[in-house]
């Protein structure tokens, strides 16, 4: 096994960062900070460090900069700091735990300390963290694979009208979802909308799926409408209430799960599973990185840029 390199890389796929506030409070410095992630802070001088580092050592980040792309590349610094502190928080509460050993043993494969820091673009001090992350992402996906389940209402919009494009007419239904979501199924109908109202098991949708499996449709909290786009290569937004979020295993029927062939569906499926904790602490990102993208788990360079979106629906119906 080698650290995943991008594209596929480590950072490629990372997300989170904190937004710069003037605010006063007993909590980190927002001033100080790259991101904050719950109470905790990614040191904003600690990343300017490890940026300064890729561009006196990799040569693709100093192209990136001459191309006046590396931007992309500091929000990749900031994301694999951020998932960091997720993973810690997953770590205490799924009891996950990674062998010395077989963190070392990823970094040879990857051609050692100094080769895997320039593949990966992070500081060599920072190359076994990552290394433990990447295989604590794996099991953290593995232990959910079986488990987890999603129960969908909603609807895929595709078409685009006058003035609306389809990620217009997706968004403003998705807060009528929110605003009514008891009513969801009537809704959609008075929209004259196709109605999907299925359950999703995680270990269906790594093999049948593995774009939908790593999407925010597994990652929301119940009680969530999300408008996103599962699948890049079809289009189409699908716009919808989760009405349930089962880690039982009840609905797999309790088999043993079946391992991905492609180890980065089974770590793209862990770094999604950190997304409840992600929603729970709350990410604020330095604007000089961008915005928290909720349903991409990413940082997106702006708020029109994010990939997707999420409401929080109402509990009680209004009268």
């Amino acid at each position: 096994m080698r650290i995943i390199g991008r594209p596929r890389a480590l950072l490629s796929v990372l997300a989170a960062s904190a937004l710069l506030l003037t605010g006063c409070g007993s909590g980190p410095s927002q001033v100080d900070s790259a991101a904050i992630v719950g109470d905790r802070s990614v040191p904003l001088g600690e990343v300017q460090h490890e940026i300064q580092w890729l561009l006196d050592n990799v040569p693709a980040a100093q192209q990136a900069k001459q191309q006046r792309k590396f931007d992309n590349e500091s929000r990749k610094v900031v994301q694999g700091r951020i998932v960091h502190e997720l993973l810690a928080v997953a770590a205490q509460r799924e009891g996950l735990r990674v062998d010395e050993r077989e963190a070392t043993e990823l970094i040879e494969s990857s051609g050692g300390l100094d080769a895997a820091a320039k593949a990966v673009q992070i500081e060599p001090s920072r190359v076994h963290q990552v290394a433990t992350d990447q295989l604590m992402l794996q099991q953290l996906g593995q232990k959910y694979l079986q488990r987890l389940s999603v129960d969908l209402i909603g609807t895929t919009i595709t078409e685009e009208g006058p003035g609306a494009t389809a990620e217009d007419t997706a968004r403003a239904l998705g807060r009528k979802l929110a605003a009514d979501p008891h009513n969801a199924a009537e809704l959609l109908g008075k929209e004259g909308r196709q109605v999907l109202d299925r359950r999703f098991v995680l270990a269906e949708a790594v093999q049948s799926s593995p774009e939908l499996a790593t999407s925010a449709v597994f990652g929301a909290r119940e009680g969530t409408v999300l408008v996103i786009q599962p699948s890049r290569q079809q289009g189409g937004w699908l716009v919808a209430l989760v009405r349930d979020r089962d880690t039982s295993g009840a609905a797999s029927g309790g088999g043993a799960a079946q391992q991905p062939s492609n180890q980065q569906v089974l770590y793209s499926v862990g770094l999604r599973m950190l997304q409840p904790i992600a929603d729970e602490l709350g990410i604020k990102v330095n604007p000089r990185y961008g915005v928290w993208d909720q349903a991409g788990m990413t940082i997106a360079p702006r708020a029109e840029e994010r990939t997707g979106y999420q409401f929080e629906a109402r509990i009680t119906v209004q009268p």
